[in-house]
C-alpha cells in the first residue's frame, strides 16, 4: 500500500499517526492518517473532500517533536493541494499549512526541554481527579496535560465534539480556576477540551 503522495524537493520528515480531522467549514469529523511534516506543514491521507483553501483542525495524539507520551495536541490549517490516492487505504492525499500559533516548529536540537520551549502554548503533565459537567449533568474523569489554551482529561463518558462543558481546575494555595471550554476532539482514552472562559477564584 502506498500512502506518501508528495514527491516535492521541500525537506520533509516522514511521521505516520492517526489524525481526527475537522472541517471548519461544515463542522463534520474525518479519520485522517498523518504521513509527514516540514516546516510550517503536513501531509495526510482521508476519505474526506477537502476543496483547496478548506480550514481545518487536527488532533494529533503523538505530535512530532514532541517527546513526553500521550501529549495531545490540536492545530488548525488549511489545504494547499489535494491528490487522489490510487493504492491507498484512503481516497485523497492533501498538503497543509498550518496557520495557528500552535503549529510545530522543526528544531534541530536534541533536547526535548528545547523542543517543548518552542512551542506558543506548551503542554506540561498535569495529573489531577477532576469534575466536570454540562447543565445537566455531573462527570468525573482525570486530567493528563495542559497548556494556557487548553487540557486533555481521560474520561469514559459519551460526549460529543463541540460539547461545551464547564470544569473546575485545583490549583495551588487554595486557588481554583473554574472554567468553561468546548470539546474539541474525542478518542478513546479521552477528549481535548479548549478553555473559552477562565475565572480565578480562592476556595
Amino acid at each position: 500500500m502506498v500512502d506518501h503522495f508528495d514527491d516535492r524537493g521541500a525537506k520533509r520528515t516522514a511521521y505516520k499517526t492517526p489524525l481526527q480531522v475537522m472541517d471548519l467549514r461544515s463542522g463534520e469529523l474525518y479519520e485522517a492518517k498523518m504521513l509527514d511534516y516540514s516546516d510550517g506543514g503536513i501531509s495526510f491521507a482521508s476519505d474526506g473532500f477537502f476543496e483547496k483553501g478548506t480550514p481545518l483542525y487536527f488532533g494529533i495524539l503523538y505530535p512530532p517533536n514532541y517527546f513526553t507520551s500521550r501529549i495531545f495536541e490540536y492545530y488548525k490549517g488549511e489545504v494547499v493541494r489535494r491528490t487522489d490516492l490510487k493504492r491507498s487505504a484512503f481516497s485523497y492525499g492533501y498538503g497543509v499549512q498550518l496557520v495557528s500559533e500552535s503549529g510545530w516548529q522543526e528544531s534541530n536540537s536534541n533536547d526535548a526541554k528545547t523542543t517543548k520551549e518552542s512551542r506558543n502554548h506548551p503542554r506540561r503533565p498535569f495529573s489531577r481527579p477532576l469534575r466536570f459537567g454540562t447543565q445537566e449533568e455531573i462527570y468525573t474523569g482525570s486530567a493528563k496535560n495542559i497548556s494556557a489554551s487548553g487540557i486533555f482529561i481521560a474520561a469514559n463518558e459519551k460526549l460529543e465534539v463541540g460539547q461545551l462543558l464547564k470544569l473546575n481546575l485545583p490549583l495551588k494555595k487554595g486557588k481554583m480556576v473554574k472554567t468553561v471550554g468546548q470539546i474539541m476532539w474525542i478518542n478513546n482514552e479521552g477528549f481535548g477540551l479548549k478553555f473559552i472562559e477562565i475565572k480565578n477564584e480562592k476556595t
